[in-house]
């Protein structure tokens, strides 16, 4: 009999956890894998939703986001919500209010330095959840350039290919025919902003090349799906 009151106590324990640990989760968080600026434009908001359950009875809700583990936003529907952080002036307090949802937060002019993993933090007074995602913003190219010149008729080609003003880094690779060339000088810059220009030179002797041949140069952009090329073709004049 005492077993058995025992185990009617663990079984209504468990059951209690079970009940306490889902009176608030999220339920879908809403981050983009990248975000690619616009040169030309300027850039559309960028807009996260982080969407939740919570039971009517639960008490003491707050609504976090958080940018690399630092807080950014929070949101309590007594006080509304209000930005911090280096994104103070960066997010739209107003969105609540139009979207009608305080998971949703909109920044204003995104730059490539809000690339970092994104948290939405739910809590109350008895339970709390969280969910992250990471963010990778793309600056494309402000110029992309291949160039193939011979001093001479009998001269080795000279090839010159540069990407400038990207983010993140760029990896280039420079291909003649269908042949990787890996005898390269690599020259990788981050100016001030932050942006990279990368330049990458090779010299090849004239007797590798037959006349006509494709010069390609290709760049991506690391840890994404961004990537152009360029090619020229060689007629050895």
């Amino acid at each position: 009999m005492a077993g058995g009151r025992v185990l009617c106590a663990t079984l209504l324990a468990w059951l209690t956890f079970l009940t306490v640990t889902h009176s608030v989760r999220i339920t879908n968080l809403r981050v983009p894998h990248t975000y690619t600026l616009e040169r030309d434009n300027e850039p559309d908001p960028l807009v996260l939703d982080c969407e939740y359950e919570i039971e009517p009875s639960e008490k003491g809700f707050v609504l976090k986001w958080l940018f690399n583990n630092h807080s950014i936003y929070q949101w309590i529907p007594s006080v509304k919500g209000f930005a911090m952080g280096f994104m103070k002036s960066k997010i739209d307090t107003k969105i609540f209010s139009m979207e009608g949802s305080p998971g949703v937060i909109s920044i204003k002019n995104p730059d490539w330095n809000m690339t970092g993993e994104y948290t939405c933090a739910v809590q109350t007074f008895e339970t709390t959840d969280k969910r992250s995602a990471r963010l990778q913003i793309i600056v494309p190219e402000s110029d992309f350039m291949l160039e193939a010149r011979m001093g001479g008729p009998q001269s080795d080609v000279d090839i010159m290919c540069a990407v400038q003003h990207v983010f993140p880094q760029p990896i280039l690779s420079v291909m003649f025919d269908t042949h990787i060339l890996d005898l390269v000088l690599t020259e990788l810059d981050q100016d001030p902003s932050g942006l990279y220009s990368m330049t990458v030179r090779t010299r090849i002797p004239r007797d590798q090349l037959e006349s006509p041949t494709p010069i390609t140069c290709a760049f991506i952009l690391i840890g994404t799906n961004y990537t152009k090329r360029r090619e020229t073709i060689f007629y050895g004049k």
